[in-house]
């Protein structure tokens, strides 16, 4: 790697990582994982297997191999002294392999071996390694496979690297893609991650493209390209990549119109959801903490939490939020009107497990990844119980739920993301997550969401009809609420949907009393058939909660008696939970 151009041209942190780990001689043998996007060498972007080059391998023989290409070369000069490197090898009775069969490892992996191996100062970058060597338990692999495997992994504990100057450099999107005896199991190979672009790398990618630089592939121009200044796009495209960057811009200006903040933010959430939209949605709730009803403390605990982020002060801030109760309490609800006052992101997770062998885990990992990179964000997990909350102690999986359990808990322990990335999560059975995830710098914050009693029934109807867009007749509705004991939240909302259309086929105008009435007496609430598991349910986020501020005050009183527990084991055995 040659020394006179680190005074020369700033390398990104990573590539700096690197270089000093090649210079101490702490290693010869680095795998490169992450983001792949165009890298700045000096005035100019480059591939990052061109980068790689350019940075690395000044004054090196370089060989470059892919599965899908094969052997190639990144100059004449490479490419003939590897040639004279197989005259020999024919010439000594030796098998060599012709470029049109290069692309099969067992054939191009020995000789590589060789080559890197039989002179002084060669790289060998191995790209798209995961394609090479996926992920894959030894048992299923052949004789072959396992050969090759062995192979490159001894490279890394190999001396006459360090000794010759040379080294080998592995690319691959995710690291949990990549069989893991290559980097693992002995030690070596130096693991670097590749991050998506900063804020200053991406501004100064800005300038590159709007200033017509060398290969920015488009034309000079001030910021008429641009309804906002270069600084604010530089810190909105957070999330995004360099590629994607450019290609928003050229797409704005080829077509002459401005690119503003709203544009942007399209863009960005097709870019992310084009790299992770399988395992979150994306949602965007019309309204706020204000079109919630009946559940006054636990939203004014929420408010609070919005002014705190507001104000910055994020140690005030839960590093998760877990909602505890009944389905139809409208958990799901006030997290995604919450978000909205926040003014942050809303995604919602869905199911990362994968029948393929290293791909949970991948997936997991390229979530946790862009998670960082859209911060702020809010996490929303429903029937978190099912999901990552739950410890699993046998390994019927080949302990993927076991990995998977412990890398959440890893990740929402962080506190360098507290104020940043926000966990909520619901369930109905909080008896199934482990207590591990539970405690607090986790799930710091525990809400209860019991079904309302008669005042809050009230509201929650009259708040219905406001955020559904329904006209009412304005009365007395103390008589429904009076006959809707039991009810959930989703069971009034349906109570005014059914109210309204049977006001359409009367021909009212507005839903009037005696339609909200007859809706009453229509409806049969899901949940009466389970009346004991609802129940169940509630008393375990009465017990569970970790406020009794957010409590009535008949179940803070049955707490401090020891009745709720009684209760729970008496249904318990009931159910046979």
């Amino acid at each position: 790697m040659p020394e006179t151009e680190r005074d020369e041209v700033r390398l990104p942190p990573w590539a700096e990582e690197v270089r000093s780990a090649f210079t101490s001689r702490a290693a010869s043998v680095f795998l490169l994982h992450g983001v792949r996007d165009v890298v700045r060498f000096g005035d100019r972007y480059h591939t990052l297997p061109e980068f790689v080059h350019r940075a690395f391998c000044g004054g090196k023989t370089t060989v470059m191999y892919d599965i899908g290409r094969g052997i190639s070369f990144p100059t004449p000069e490479d490419e003939k002294e590897f040639g004279a490197f197989l005259d020999v090898r024919t010439a000594r009775g030796e098998p060599g392999v012709s470029m049109r069969d290069s692309y099969r490892p067992e054939l191009a992996i020995p000789v590589l071996q060789d080559f890197l191996m039989s002179r002084s100062r060669v790289a060998l970058i191995i790209d798209f390694v995961d394609k090479v060597f996926p992920e894959q338990e030894n048992r299923f692999m052949s004789a072959e496979e396992r050969r090759l495997l062995a192979t490159v992994r001894s490279l890394a504990t190999d001396p006459r690297l360090a000794r010759r100057n040379s080294f080998v450099l592995m690319i691959a999107e995710s690291l949990a893609d990549v069989h893991e005896d290559l980097y693992s199991r002995g030690g070596g190979t130096a693991i670097i991650e590749l991050p998506l672009p900063s804020e200053s790398e991406r501004f100064e990618y800005i300038e590159h493209l709007l200033a017509g630089g060398p290969q920015s592939d488009a034309p000079a121009s001030d910021n008429g390209d641009l309804a906002v200044t270069r600084p604010v796009l530089a810190q909105v495209t957070n999330g995004m990549t360099l590629q994607q960057i450019a290609a928003m811009v050229r797409s704005a200006h080829a077509e002459h119109r401005a690119l503003g903040l709203h544009e942007v933010s399209r863009h960005k959430r097709e870019a992310i959801e084009a790299e992770i939209g399988n395992l979150v949605e994306f949602t965007e709730s019309p309204l706020g903490l204000d079109a919630v009803a009946g559940v006054e403390k636990q939203k004014q605990l929420l408010l609070d939490t919005v002014r705190a982020l507001r104000e910055g002060r994020s140690g005030l801030v839960p590093k998760g939020i877990l909602l505890l109760g009944p389905p139809g309490t409208g958990k799901t609800f006030i997290m995604q009107c919450f978000a909205r006052d926040i003014g942050i992101p809303f995604v919602e997770l869905r199911n990362i497990f994968s029948k393929y062998v290293g791909s949970t885990e991948a997936n997991l990992e390229k979530l946790f990844y862009y998670l960082e990179a859209l911060a702020p964000v809010f996490v929303f997990i429903d029937e978190f119980d099912q999901s990552y909350g739950r410890r699993v102690s046998s390994d019927s999986d080949s302990g993927v739920s076991r990995r998977v359990f412990g890398m959440f808990n890893n990740f929402l322990s962080q506190d360098r993301h507290q104020g940043h990335i926000i966990f909520g999560a619901a369930t109905n059975r909080p008896d199934l997550i482990d207590q591990s995830t539970l405690r607090a710098g986790r799930f710091d914050m525990k809400i209860p969401f019991l079904l309302p009693d008669e005042e809050a029934r009230e509201a929650i109807i009259r708040v219905s009809f406001r955020n559904l867009n329904v006209e009412f007749e304005e009365g007395d509705f103390s008589g429904i609420a009076a006959k809707t004991g039991g009810y959930s939240g989703a069971d009034l909302r349906e109570l005014v949907r059914i109210a309204q259309r049977r006001a359409f086929q009367e021909g009212h105008e507005q839903v009037l009393l005696e339609d909200l009435s007859f809706a009453v007496d229509d409806y049969i609430p899901p949940g009466i058939s389970r009346a004991d598991d609802i129940r169940m349910m509630e008393l375990m986020a009465v017990a569970y909660t970790t406020s009794r501020s957010l409590l009535p005050e008949h179940y803070v009183k049955a707490l401090e008696a020891g009745r709720v527990h009684e209760d729970m084991r008496e249904l318990e055995y009931r159910l046979g939970w």
